[in-house]
């Protein structure tokens, strides 16, 4: 299960407020292994070549409760090289940033040259108090 960062809820606070975030728009997938909890605030082992780099990705609204209260954000990788992914993210940043959500998955994913990978996050605004 994907884990909502104390970082993204952080920089969604500021967003929500003006008070100078930035949004999310980046993706990007690594090797490690790191509990998905509150306090992770990067990939652990990010990939940064053969095709799997960081990358700006698709972000659009979907409706899962009510009009326009889900986040999408999709892309898809192509790789150039071999690699077992096993971590995923959403940042605000090509370069460090704040990671809104971490994954990791039961199982690695491997990668091989020409296989593509895609990734599609969902993120729920709820209300609360």
């Amino acid at each position: 299960m994907a884990q909502v960062t104390a970082y993204g809820f952080q920089e969604t606070a500021k967003l929500l407020t003006a008070k100078s975030g930035t949004a999310f728009s980046y993706m990007a997938v690594g090797t490690g292994t790191t509990a998905e909890g509150p306090a992770v605030s990067a990939l652990v082992y990010e990939i940064t070549a053969s095709g799997l780099s960081r990358t700006s990705c698709t972000v659009n609204t979907a409706t899962s409760v009510t009009l326009g209260d889900t986040a999408t954000f999709v892309n898809t990788w192509t790789a150039t090289g071999s690699y077992n992914v096993q971590e995923a993210g959403v940042l605000n940043s090509s370069a460090s940033g704040a990671l809104l959500c971490y994954a990791t998955f039961s199982s690695a994913v491997p990668m091989a040259s020409a296989d593509t990978l895609q990734i599609t996050w969902s993120v729920r605004a709820e209300t609360g108090v």
